[in-house]
């Protein structure tokens, strides 16, 4: 007891301690800003090294701080278009913090001329690259902002190398201001080079699964055009067939040989058998309790079962499917299926047993086409009257 009293004692001690860390950490950099719109004034905060100043920092060391200070205010309105911008700034101490007063007269905005966006594709390249020219927002007499001209090569440069275009490179790219127009001009230039294609899929060993069956999941292609796309492709074909926990599919970026990039699989499959229980209750079955049980990889060719429990005094089931991947591994199957579901309402009872084979396709629109063979032989008895009904049928 006295040894969770000191324990409780400390840990009150620690906290009071972080809080009080966290209030000094909250009152650092206290900085005013007057006489520009928001979003100047919060591109000023983001370009200031000074924030990072503690409470204690001397003004003296503030005050040797200012040509920095400066620099900083001015490439923040700078950034904005605003090169015509003109400040006053001071420190002082008041008791919590030292305070950092800046007032500026942003001035007018410099506004774009002309946006120059050149891309040296092949007819092969157009429609990737076309798309970007086409997206790219229209710049032409707006305000000047360096985001925007930052964005157009950002967007350049990782849509080159999504799609294998390593060597991509910009001749030119410059943002050219004329202080005696107040106008500025864009001019990129952007050599995409060759595209790399997909090499050797190497693909590891995966412990309860063949080669050709894991194979079977590959839609990769040794030589087609490389696609970060596609490797997103091919990690979801993995994930939708339901057998692995881990996927890795890894370009080889360190070993490309002549324009082409090995792409590295190593898959870890799941727990082969699965189980779950769930117990409820409901005002037409009474007490009731449910479980299914899953064989993830009953073979090396991926064959699964799965099956259900469902047991209540009102009605009770079973259910089993044998399940056989074909052609298209993940979307494409075969099944034979059997289940008993047995009643006993007050005003009749029921046994019913079925058989299926089905076959499951899902189509490239995403539907789920599915054709079957049933078998269904059911047998009821209503006011202690006796019968049975078999039926047959495809769908």
């Amino acid at each position: 007891m006295h040894i969770s009293l000191r324990f409780f004692v400390f840990l009150c001690l620690f906290i009071l301690t972080v809080s009080s860390v966290s209030g000094q950490t909250s009152e650092l950099a206290r900085i005013r800003i007057q006489g520009v719109n928001e979003e100047l004034a919060a591109n000023i905060r983001n370009h200031l090294a000074i924030s990072a100043e503690s409470c204690d920092t001397p003004l003296s060391r503030l005050n040797r701080l200012a040509p920095q200070v400066r620099t900083n205010i001015r490439n923040a309105a700078n950034a904005l278009g605003y090169y015509r911008s003109t400040f006053e700034l001071s420190f002082s101490e008041p008791e919590e913090c030292w305070l950092l007063s800046i007032y500026m007269v942003p001035g007018d905005q410099i506004l774009v001329e002309n946006v120059s966006v050149h891309i040296a594709f092949s007819s092969e390249d157009q429609v990737l690259f076309q798309e970007i020219i086409d997206e790219l927002p229209d710049m032409e007499k707006t305000p000047l902002h360096h985001g925007e001209y930052e964005d157009i090569k950002n967007t350049l440069s990782a849509r080159a190398i999504e799609n294998g275009y390593f060597a991509a490179r910009f001749q030119r790219a410059e943002l050219r201001v004329d202080m005696s127009d107040y106008l500025a001009e864009i001019f990129i230039d952007f050599e995409p080079g060759p595209r790399f294609s997909f090499g050797e899929i190497n693909i590891e060993p995966v412990p309860g699964f063949s080669q050709a069956f894991i194979e079977s999941l590959v839609i990769l292609e040794a030589g087609e055009p490389y696609s970060s796309d596609r490797l997103l492709e091919q990690r979801t074909n993995f994930d939708e067939s339901r057998y692995f926990n881990i996927i890795n599919v890894s370009p080889q970026l360190s070993r490309v040989n002549q324009g082409a990039v090995p792409i590295n699989i190593s898959l870890l499959p799941r727990a082969r058998n699965a189980w779950s229980t769930g117990v409820g209750f409901t005002t037409d079955t009474g007490p009731r309790f449910r479980a299914t049980y899953e064989n993830r990889y009953i073979n090396t060719r991926g064959h699964h079962i799965d099956s259900d429990l469902g047991l209540s005094p009102v009605r009770s089931q079973v259910n089993m499917a044998y399940i056989i991947p074909l052609n298209d591994t993940v979307r494409e199957t075969l099944s034979f299926g059997t289940g008993f579901v047995t009643e006993n309402a007050e005003t009749y009872d029921s046994d019913r047993f079925k058989l299926e084979v089905a076959y499951r396709r899902q189509s490239a629109s995403g539907w789920l086409e599915t054709y079957s063979i049933d078998y269904l032989q059911d047998n009821y008895t209503v006011d202690l009257q006796q019968d049975n009904v078999t039926l047959s049928g495809k769908r």
